[in-house]
């Protein structure tokens, strides 16, 4: 049996005992072998310079030093540190580097090294508190300082080191290095006359210590040894394929174990690492480098993948994508590698829209306590696997056990605790024995062992594969339930670019699990309703999550990992039983179906547990089927609660709203009062998540007229716009007004505002969201009201005169169907006009309605005729209005502000965005008073 491709029946893998790293086009350096003749990272760097000392080495935006030229800075450099830091232990207290991410930061690094020092790297992008913390677990009393490296993330590099007894500028020690002294390479005793120690490092000699977050919330310094980083250097050259001529863009933050192993590994092969930081330029400045540069390989977070593919389908170059090519930033790149956190098979796909047919996606996993721990390597022509993808095949010289809870190797192919067996490990948690006592540990043959609570298996493959942590897994009615099984569902949902799941654990109560998810900028965010559906499809049911929380981004830590313990607490429910009358217990039936819950409390908010616009349609609906009274949308603004709803259904509370188009979302805040218009085909109740963040404001919501009754609707935006301006007028007789539209309902709005002024009257502000101008309004098909879900219930229709419209168009769409299945492109645009004609007098199944009534506004808006206007304007846009500016400003001729707001268009009145939006509006409400 190969030890490479399966598990013998102790559970352990044994990996070769060495790995070539030998270039594949050029000969000229032999290979690395560990162990090998070069016992260090400085000893393997001499013979890269000896071999290739005239190649690109590093590079930034300000210029590029070849091997010999690095290799003679850092001399220099060691040479100017060594009476610097003559008061400083070797290899007892760090020298501390705080410095950004620049080509020059290599020279001062490899000095360090040269000097014989331990080097612990301070990022400019935390925390100044955390920062102030770090120093003070490692005992540096010396740093190298690059004043302005933390200003761009607020952090004053003063106050970092006040402490320290001993800080250099930077500056100081790399000023005047462009001239080559006296010195040809190491071999001519350079170093040596410069007063740079002899060099006395083994494979276990300690290199650098990198600070990991702790699970108490005290950061772990972890020390990285000669040995682990020439062993992670030939296992990632193995998977890489890194050879001189390649160009790595090297995004991976210093102060990372993985960003100092991928920049020794780009070292030891001859290659070059062209320095560039995502978290200065953004994505679309490293986007705009990479074309620049030409990469040949990208090693970086899944989270920062995530973030360039989904920059890179926005742009125009996807239409290149499209057509076979790469995009322009990936013309070069053979290969795309992930470190940091688990990586998704769609993840893959989505890389591959954009690279070269050839190219190699590699999946790298470890920690900075093993080193690499694994790669699982997917040549461009592979299939990609669904889900999280395997850690894949044990690296270089590690041998993994897999081990019950007494610690008995587990069977062939059953899960178990993962425990690493090397004496390639890192040394051990910096100063912290209770620590290195937990996780660390000797094998029965005197070898160094390491557990930090991972769960895995091995495949039919031999792949490694990981299944969550055995600290996470919880009790949830008595099941065991991952977490990580139940991320794993939920990110089957397209519309989900990130999503994790914490056990909510409260003594007296059941334990909840919550889903904290990201949506893709360019998805509308599903509903909690529309999530837990999907997740119950691949489930049992108590793994479906009790609550979802939309977030704009998850909180993470230094090293790129999402920081659960950031993330926001969710509210405990009561657990007592509850006494419901009979209309109580059939609603919160309903309730619970619609949303996905197992149990809704009596106090319950329906939009508060996850329903939005498209489940509230589908429960009015229920509601009719089943009591056979028939609710607008509108009655959730008034009666919110489970408790006050089956009041309103069971017929115990008539106040229904006086108005069919007007919805009251926010009253008695005794401050001006914010009108706001609801796009094409949208309930006026989409504005409710918005609302909830205005208090100081009561909040009217205008939508279309007739959406949700009989009548007929309003065919011209002038005409809506007359219709709502009356009410408007009732409900607030003089000025200033304060307006907000959104999509169509920007052009209704803007309209009244005309209107207002003309008349005399003030507009403090009017809001346009997202709203295109008519000559694209009633072509942009993507702007479409969301599908409602197939198998959501007729909305009321009631009586025989109800009924027979239904079967009406029932027959004939079954007659179409049978017809012309497909239908006819220009018969599928007439059947849209002819829908948009009769709608209001007839009323449409589902869907249908909304899209009807969004048709109806599309033909409304072709006629609109836009006139310049001199009022105040605040104007927010979306993904993918990228003529905003251009089309708006010859209209707007008074004072206006144009917003991005990075949401897909009808996502903007939804959470995590609705917050954001709010903001900006109390803002300029603010300004505009």
């Amino acid at each position: 049996m190969s030890p490479r491709a399966h598990a013998d029946r102790t559970g352990i893998v044994d990996a070769p005992s060495t790995v070539s790293l030998a270039s594949p086009t050029d000969p000229s350096l032999a290979p690395l072998v560990v162990p090998g003749p070069w016992p260090t990272v400085l000893d393997r760097f001499d013979a890269v310079v000896a071999a290739f000392g005239d190649r690109p080495a590093v590079s930034d935006d300000t210029g590029t030093l070849d091997y010999a030229e690095l290799d003679r800075r850092s001399d220099v450099v060691a040479g100017r540190l060594v009476p610097l830091l003559a008061g400083v232990a070797a290899r007892e207290s760090p020298v501390g580097v705080f410095v950004g991410h620049r080509a020059s930061t290599v020279v001062l690094l490899l000095a360090l090294l040269k000097a014989g020092h331990l080097v612990t790297v301070f990022d400019p992008h935390l925390p100044e508190a955390r920062l102030k913390r770090i120093v003070e677990l490692s005992g540096a009393t010396a740093c190298v300082v690059d004043p302005g490296a933390g200003l761009s993330a607020g952090v004053d590099a003063s106050s970092v080191t006040v402490t320290m007894s001993v800080v250099v500028p930077a500056d100081e020690l790399l000023a005047d290095l462009g001239t080559p002294e006296a010195a040809d390479g190491p071999a001519s005793g350079v170093s040596a006359g410069l007063g740079v120690p002899a060099r006395t490092g083994t494979p276990t000699s300690p290199v650098s210590i990198v600070y990991t977050s702790g699970s108490t919330g005290r950061p772990k310094g972890v020390v990285q040894m000669d040995g682990q980083v020439m062993n992670d250097s030939s296992a990632r050259q193995a998977a890489f394929g890194y050879a001189p001529g390649d160009r790595a863009v090297f995004v991976l933050p210093f102060s990372f174990a993985a960003g100092q192993s991928s920049l020794f590994t780009i070292l030891q092969s001859g290659a070059e690492a062209w320095c560039v930081d995502p978290r200065e330029v953004g994505t679309a400045g490293l986007l705009d480098v990479m074309e620049r540069i030409e990469p040949t390989l990208l090693h970086s977070t899944p989270h920062l993948l995530r973030s360039v593919t989904a920059a890179l389908d926005s742009r125009a170059d996807r239409s290149s994508s499209a057509r076979g090519r790469p995009a322009p930033a990936f013309a070069r790149v053979r290969l795309v590698a992930t470190v940091g956190e688990s990586v998704l098979g769609r993840d893959v796909e989505a890389a591959r829209r954009h690279l070269a047919p050839g190219a190699v996606f590699v999946n790298e996993v470890g920690s900075s306590e093993i080193g690499i721990l694994a790669h699982f390597r997917l040549p461009g022509t592979s299939p990609v696997p669904s889900g999280v993808l395997p850690a894949g095949r044990v690296g270089a010289n590690k041998t993994v056990r897999l081990t019950d809870a007494v610690g008995d190797p587990v069977a062939d192919g059953e899960a178990g605790e993962i425990e690493v067996v090397s004496d390639l490990l890192s040394a051990g948690y910096w100063r912290d024995e209770e620590q290195d006592a937990l996780r660390f540990g000797r094998s029965p043959a005197g070898v160094r062992t390491i557990r930090q609570g991972d769960l895995g298996r091995f495949d039919e493959n031999g792949d490694l594969v990981l299944l969550g942590r055995s600290d996470a897994a919880v009790k949830v009615r008595g099941y065991l339930v991952e977490p990580a099984e139940v991320e794993a569902a939920l990110m089957t949902v397209d519309e989900l670019r990130e999503a994790v799941v914490v056990p909510v654990v409260v003594p007296g109560e059941v334990t909840r699990l919550v889903a904290y998810v990201v949506a893709h900028e360019t998805s509308r965010p599903p509903s909690a309703a529309a999530l837990r559906h999907a997740v119950r499809a691949l489930v049992p049911e108590y793994m479906v999550p009790a609550e979802v929380v939309t977030m704009p981004a998850l909180p993470r830590t230094e090293r790129g990992k999402v920081d659960r313990q950031s993330l926001p607490p969710v509210p405990s429910r009561p657990t007592a039983a509850e006494d419901l009358d009979p209309y109580e217990r059939v609603v919160a039936g309903i309730w619970s179906t619609v949303l996905g819950l197992d149990d809704v409390r009596l106090d319950d908010d329906f939009m508060a547990l996850g329903g939005d616009s498209l489940s509230a349609a589908e429960m009015l609906a229920a509601v009719h089927a089943a009591l056979g009274v028939d609710l607008p949308s509108t009655s959730l603004v008034r009666s919110p609660s489970l408790r006050e709803f089956s009041r309103l259904a069971s017929g115990g509370d008539r106040s229904l709203p006086s108005h069919p188009d007007v919805v009251t979302l926010r009253s008695g805040s005794g401050g001006p009062a914010l009108f706001c218009f609801a796009g094409a085909g949208a309930l006026a109740l989409t504005f409710l998540p918005v609302a909830r963040h205005l208090g100081d404001h009561d909040v009217y919501a205008v939508q279309q007229h007739a959406l949700e009754t009989r009548g007929l609707p309003d065919r011209s935006v002038e005409a809506a716009a007359e219709r709502a301006l009356a009410v408007l007028r009732l409900i607030q007789p003089r000025g200033p007004y304060r307006l907000v539209g959104h999509s169509y309902g920007g052009l209704v709005a803007l309209e009244i505002a005309s209107r207002l002024r003309a008349a005399g009257e003030e507009v403090a502000l009017l809001a346009l969201l997202d709203t295109f101008p008519p000559t694209t309004t009633a072509t942009r098909a993507d702007l479409a009201f969301e599908p409602l879900r197939a198998h959501e219930p007729e909305p009321a229709a009631s009586g025989v005169l109800g009924r027979v419209p239904s079967a009406i168009r029932a027959a004939v769409d079954r007659r179409v169907e049978a017809v012309l299945p497909d239908g006819l492109p220009a018969a599928r645009q007439l059947g849209e006009r002819v829908r948009a004609r009769v709608v209001g007098p007839l009323r449409f199944r589902g869907r249908r309605q909304f899209d009807a009534f969004f048709d109806q506004a599309g033909l409304a808006a072709r006629r609109y005729r836009l006139r310049p206007y001199a009022g105040r304007v605040l104007f927010v846009v979306a993904d993918g209005n990228d003529g905003a500016e251009r089309d708006w400003r010859p209209v707007l001729q008074g004072p206006h502000t144009f917003v991005d707001l990075p949401s897909e268009h009808s996502s903007l009145l939804r959470e995590p965005h609705a917050t954001t939006l709010a903001g900006l509006l109390r803002d300029h409400l603010a300004r505009a008073s």
